[in-house]
């Protein structure tokens, strides 16, 4: 009789335990998955116009990042570095709305994906947009303020957010933030 009540008080617990331990497993997961995103996109091309050509983009701003059209270098650029000889702009950030291919950074923006993980759903939703950067530099301070641009205006650092979600409530987010830098060849191998 001791052995039986001693067992039926200390099932419940293991249950609990063991239902605590699942519930972290389960959103472990879900970060685990949204962690696997924000490297798949960080591997992705800045822009779309990367994708044909190797150059710094232009913005249209009138800032230290801006790449200069007349040398067709950034501030602190050289011969031989990364450039914008070819004076492309920097494309618009859409919503492919999961439409492949998904070859530069902005495109995920408005992507949505639904990951079942045995009975529990989760949704992984990312977001793109162009962040203020600095208007002035000097060798002390350099001024970055990360914040999402709703106006789509252009600048040189954009910034991609993937928030994974079960039944509207938000599990985990991470950011990531891609520069405007283009490509350097040397010894003809892509850098």
């Amino acid at each position: 009789m001791v052995i039986i009540a001693f067992t039926f008080s200390v099932i419940p617990k293991i249950i609990e335990v063991s239902n605590k331990s699942l519930e972290f497993s389960k959103k472990e997961d879900a970060i685990f998955n949204m962690m696997s995103k924000a490297m798949d996109i960080s591997l992705k091309e800045y822009d779309e116009e990367n994708t044909k050509y190797d150059d710094i983009l232009l913005t249209g701003n009138s800032n230290v990042l801006e790449c200069n059209i007349s040398t067709n270098y950034r501030t602190g650029g050289f011969k031989g570095g990364r450039n914008c000889i070819n004076h492309i702009m920097e494309s618009d950030i859409g919503s492919d709305s999961n439409e492949p291919p998904f070859d530069d950074v902005d495109d995920y923006n408005g992507y949505n994906e639904k990951v079942k993980n045995g009975h529990t759903t989760y949704d992984i939703h990312v977001t793109a947009g162009y962040t203020d950067e600095w208007n002035s530099y000097n060798n002390d301070n350099l001024n970055f303020i990360f914040t999402n641009r709703s106006n789509n205006t252009k600048t040189n650092i954009k910034r991609i957010e993937i928030k994974v979600s079960q039944k509207n409530h938000i599990i985990s987010s991470v950011k990531y933030y891609s520069a405007n830098i283009g490509h350097i060849k040397i010894g003809s191998v892509l850098w």
